[in-house]
């Protein structure tokens, strides 16, 4: 038996996922992460058998693992973002498609079909399940840039741009005159290549990922604010048609004077317990009063602080850093931060510095001679 290039990349790809199961398989919110993997390696073994020995013409299997891969993908993003178990029995409908595929593998192009329809839809629901991740932290939590999934966005367009070149190569026969690499073993070994990539990724990510977001309630993606403490201040408690202008004084007082903003991962539910209100009361209040979702007010109130505190150090001569001011002011990212600070004062924090030194110089020199 001759091993080539492509043959070592399977091998490296079996043993990589291997790994990564290994890893994960422990911890019940990477469950999905962990089915992904042992699917990729199940498939590179089948790969590796159909082209060294023959297996496909006993049982032509690959076709269907292109089935399994986008349902997996979605319930990784979905497990990324709600705490608790990724993969749970009420899932198994998602496998239906791939079970019916193994059975149906001499009819290769209805499975080539159905693939396709299922990276594009699955695609599509992990892209639009990230956006409203995004729109919800932004209304749940004040760190919600923090934890932003951007990353996960960039792993999804790839999985799709990958999952396209393999259509390409595989289906696109009419196109291979035109681009004769398409056919190519360098394409075939191009793409697990790349395959590798995205597995060894994904196992970084995922080993990193359980230290970095605990997750939010099931369902807080459908706008059910969950968990007994949110519900404390019910909307009847404080009116349905409660004054907006007053609850946002609740939240005001609760916020402002006893300093909420600067915890770091303050959340609305944390306001609403303070304040005696629902979290949807607490939402609208800020929304009605000042046009801004939580995350964006909270943030408002930290960058006041720390542009004040600049002002005290410009006039005491102190010489605090700028990021420790930030710190202080309950931000925990740098780059949130400059976002942030750009965006409420229209300068970068090193201009508003040169700004106020210049105010305070000015004011000291006072009105020259007449």
């Amino acid at each position: 038996m001759t091993l080539f290039a492509v043959n070592l990349l399977q091998f490296a790809l079996i043993a990589v996922a291997g790994l990564g199961v290994a890893l994960t398989v422990t911890q019940p919110r990477l469950r999905a992460v962990s089915g992904l993997l042992a699917m990729s390696a199940v498939w590179m073994v089948f790969n590796f058998l159909e082209e060294t020995s023959g297996f496909r013409d006993v049982w032509l299997v690959t076709p269907a693992f292109r089935l399994a891969y986008p349902p997996l993908v979605y319930l990784v993003v979905r497990g990324v973002m709600i705490a608790g178990p990724a993969l749970r029995w009420r899932n198994w409908p998602h496998a239906l498609p791939f079970l019916a595929a193994l059975a149906l593998t001499p009819q290769i192009g209805l499975v080539e079909h159905a693939a396709r329809i299922s990276l594009f839809v699955y695609s599509a629901a992990a892209l639009l399940l990230v956006r409203r991740f995004h729109q919800t932290t932004r209304d749940m939590r004040s760190d919600a840039r923090t934890i932003q999934l951007n990353w996960m966005i960039a792993m999804i367009i790839v999985y799709i741009i990958d999952g396209v070149f393999d259509m390409v190569r595989m289906d696109a026969l009419w196109l291979h005159p035109y681009w004769p690499w398409l056919g190519s073993p360098s394409a075939y070994v191009f793409q697990i290549a790349v395959s590798l990539v995205f597995v060894s990724i994904l196992v970084v990510l995922a080993v990193r990922h359980a230290r970095l977001f605990a997750g939010l309630e099931a369902g807080a993606l459908a706008g059910r604010p969950g968990g007994p403490a949110s519900r404390q201040g019910t909307d009847e408690a404080v009116g349905k048609a409660g004054d907006p202008t007053r609850d946002f004084q609740r939240v005001e007082a609760a916020v402002r004077d006893d300093a909420l903003y600067t915890e770091p991962r303050l959340t609305r539910l944390e306001v609403a317990t303070a304040s005696g209100l629902s979290e949807r009361a607490v939402t609208r209040a800020i929304k009605v009063a000042t046009g801004r979702n939580f995350n964006d007010y909270i943030n408002s109130l930290r960058i006041e602080d720390v542009c004040a505190m600049m002002r005290d150090d410009a006039r005491s001569g102190a010489r605090r850093r700028v990021i420790d001011l930030a710190f202080t002011a309950g931000f925990s990212s740098k780059s949130a931060f400059n976002t942030v600070f750009k965006r409420e004062t229209g300068q970068t924090p090193s201009a508003f510095t040169g700004t106020i030194g210049g105010e305070v110089q000015g004011a000291r020199s006072g009105p020259g001679p007449r």
